[in-house]
């Protein structure tokens, strides 16, 4: 004899709600795939935060090239006057400071502005330009500074500014001098 189920009658929300379920799978396989998601969302957003710091530190390096601290270039001359240039890595988004610093024989140094937003400075030449009386800063060749000694003025050219001021503008000795 064949075996009769009854047959259960369902109301109409039940019956959707069954038909959700097995579309979506049960509860937990529902919360389960959104955990999966929401890992895979975090790694994703973890691995773009860590490849653009990278890219950002690469970019600071390249640009900054840190490690250039120190005196750049110096000239004493036969009365025994001494001239000095200087940078110091700021570790910042403005990469240099660079400073003249002088004195005469046995007397206090000096201090003269020439930049606080310097890129890495390479092949500086300071010399006495005996015709002129000047002390003379090149960098890559072109002339950044001058120190009239007869007037006692600071000319600078650092690129975004031009001028010549009274030397020195104030005291204070090269850090890295002497080393």
């Amino acid at each position: 004899m064949a075996s009769v189920t009854p047959k259960m009658e369902t109301s109409p929300d039940a019956a959707g709600s069954e038909k959700m379920s097995r579309c979506l799978g049960t509860r937990e396989q529902s919360e389960n795939t959104m955990s999966i998601r929401c890992k895979q969302v975090v790694r994703f957003l973890t691995w773009g935060a860590v490849s653009i710091g990278a890219i950002l530190a690469i970019a600071f390096v390249a640009t900054v090239q840190p490690g250039g601290d120190g005196v750049l270039g110096s000239v004493k001359t036969s009365d025994g006057s001494e001239y000095v240039v200087e940078q110091r890595c700021n570790w910042s988004s403005e990469p240099y400071t660079v400073n003249f610093y002088m004195r005469s024989a046995d007397g206090n140094w000096g201090w003269c502005y020439i930049d606080h937003e310097a890129s890495r400075w390479k092949d500086v030449e300071v010399f006495f330009d005996k015709a002129a009386n000047e002390i003379v800063v090149t960098e890559q060749g072109i002339r950044r500074a001058s120190l009239d000694r007869t007037k006692n003025t600071f000319w600078i050219d650092n690129g975004s500014i031009r001028r010549d001021l009274n030397a020195p503008q104030g005291d204070g000795a090269p850090a890295f001098a002497g080393r």
